[in-house]
């Protein structure tokens, strides 16, 4: 009898980690896949020239407008705690020591576990809890995701090289990503009367489990509370904005690095193509995705030299990885945590979800 329910239990959970086995070699794949086509349309001879010739002392001010990103994020992510909270706050520190901590760990560990971990540690500030930290980066990827697909189009529009069916496709996809916000606006503000249309559509859907996608939803709308005020809503945004500015610029200042003539409007396109790559599976840290993605977008689109396309897709990200890994770990001393104790708190947080 106990061994009988002992199997009904760990049932879903094996079931999920052979799924979770699957999309880990498929993402390895992926990654793998994309960096021997970067090889094989790029000979390694024009990278390493390109990477001769960069001027180093730029990527320095790349760097500095990437811990610029990072402190910009932590003040958009605290604003988002502290309105989700009735009493109290979070000190910025903290939440900035959090935030690059998860992004370390997504660098470096599968399924993007860095950000539970975030919300595993979050919760470990009071007044702010597990759940909190969940619902509020959730909105703080949806509010990135519809700044980059909002963007996409006035970028594409500067573009003059790509056909005009590619711009009219941007320029309704913007369009649709401003509608998807004005609804969740709307769905924030009528919460309950938000979940009684999803639970009649759920119930409709045989295949889904209606009281747990009622429960996301809820967590979800929650994290949202801030968009129930418009002083807060306009804040938000503003806020979503000025964090994704220094991304624009170190981009720009990057690929004057190694050479490239560029300007501010097609480093925002290739900002949005790389953005929208790394949503691809791939291993940890989007790595060869990222890469594959901003080449193309610099070589194929742009129609800049490819050598010095891949050179600095390859030194970007490795700038990323450097600055966020010394982040990390400065937060790691900080908090006061330990990679092993920071690891097991997420694993028993993934398992608390899966059982």
């Amino acid at each position: 009898m106990d061994y009988a329910i002992v199997v009904i239990i760990r049932q879903p959970m094996q079931q999920t980690a052979a799924n979770k086995r699957i999309q880990f070699w498929i993402g390895i794949l992926v990654s793998i896949g994309c960096l021997a086509a970067i090889f094989v349309f790029i000979k390694p001879a024009e990278i390493l020239a390109a990477l001769k010739n960069t001027r180093y002392e730029l990527w320095t001010m790349a760097a500095l407008t990437l811990v610029l990103f990072l402190v910009l994020r932590a003040i958009r992510w605290r604003y988002m705690i502290n309105s989700g909270l009735e009493n109290g706050n979070v000190a910025y520190s903290s939440v900035f020591h959090i935030q690059n901590i998860g992004y370390m760990l997504t660098n470096i560990l599968p399924f993007r576990l860095g950000d539970v971990a975030r919300a595993v540690l979050i919760g470990n500030v009071p007044p702010a809890t597990i759940s909190l930290g969940l619902s509020t980066m959730v909105v703080e990827r949806i509010f990135d995701l519809l700044f980059i697909v909002i963007l996409f189009p006035f970028t594409v529009a500067g573009v003059e090289r790509l056909p005009p069916e590619i711009k009219t496709v941007a320029m309704v996809t913007g369009l649709l990503a401003i509608l998807a916000a004005l609804v969740m606006g709307g769905a924030a503000n009528k919460r309950q009367s938000a979940i009684k249309v999803a639970e009649f559509i759920l119930n409709r859907i045989p295949f889904l489990d209606t009281k747990t996608w009622l429960r996301r939803l809820d967590d979800l709308l929650r994290g949202l509370d801030v968009l129930t005020s418009f002083r807060s809503a306009m804040t938000l945004i503003f806020l979503t904005i000025v964090v994704w500015l220094p991304i624009i610029v170190g981009y720009y200042i990057g690929m004057r690095a190694v050479n490239l003539e560029t300007n501010l409007v097609e480093a925002a396109f290739v900002v949005c193509i790389a953005a929208l790559s790394i949503t691809a599976p791939s291993s940890p840290g989007q790595v060869g995705v990222y890469e594959a993605g901003v080449t193309f977008a610099i070589a194929s689109i742009l129609g800049l030299p490819e050598g010095q396309a891949a050179s600095f897709a390859f030194l970007n990200h490795a700038v990323n990885y450097v600055i966020i890994g010394i982040l990390g770990i400065i937060g790691i001393t900080r908090t006061g945590e330990t990679f092993g104790s920071v690891i097991q708190s997420t694993r028993s947080l993934v398992r608390s979800r899966t059982e």
